[in-house]
């Protein structure tokens, strides 16, 4: 049970944050252009992309390919289809055919802009991991006499 407690509390750790930074990313312009109210339908679609890409996230906890890159490209389609979910069909935005091509396109090349930032620090950081660990051979067995 505290397994489970500490998965879901990290699973809503992850989605508020990806919420957090959806507001921020929406919120900021529409202060800027002195919005009177707030969107509400925007907050919803923030939410329900911070609870999808949240539980894209899950893939890198239960991974079914061992191939990092593998991971980071289905989490990237993963998150992509979010945001289209989210922001394009949700929020209404898909009867503005070249805004919601836009934003898809604007969204994919900033996650392609994380995911390299992120690979070139994953294999970074499992190179130096890899150097400390000895060195065992698998073939040549070790107890011959």
């Amino acid at each position: 049970m505290k397994k489970f407690i500490s998965g879901l509390k990290s699973y809503i750790g992850h989605a508020g944050v990806y919420f957090m930074f959806a507001v921020l990313a929406f919120a900021v312009p529409a202060a800027a252009l002195q919005s009177p109210t707030v969107n509400m339908p925007l907050i919803w679609a923030a939410l329900s992309f911070g609870i999808l890409v949240a539980f894209c996230d899950l893939l890198f906890v239960f991974p079914l390919i061992r191939s990092y890159l593998v991971n980071v490209v289905i989490h990237g389609i993963l998150s992509i289809a979010s945001f289209a979910v989210s922001f394009i069909w949700i929020s209404g935005l898909i009867e503005r055919g070249r805004t919601a091509v836009f934003g898809v396109l604007l969204f994919s090349v900033f996650y392609v802009i994380l995911a390299v930032i992120r690979c070139v620090y994953h294999f970074a950081t499992t190179k130096k991991e890899n150097e400390k660990k000895a060195y065992t051979n698998l073939y040549t067995p070790t107890d011959v006499d």
